[in-house]
């Protein structure tokens, strides 16, 4: 029969990874979505830009 605490001690183990799964998959998620956020406020500028500039006149 397996001992309770050989039990406690693996589900505090598997426990313990899950959540610094979770955490680092977190953190991905969160990298990647600031580096999408910063590529697209400067395409935004500078088509904002394109639009601003001054044309030549006549």
């Amino acid at each position: 029969m397996i001992e309770p605490l050989t039990i406690t001690f693996t589900l505090t183990y598997v426990g313990t990874l899950g959540v610094a799964m979770a955490m680092f998959l977190g953190q991905i998620i969160a990298f990647t979505a600031m580096l999408v956020l910063a590529g697209t406020l400067v395409l935004l500028t500078h088509g904002a830009r394109l639009i601003m500039r001054r044309r030549p006149g006549p």
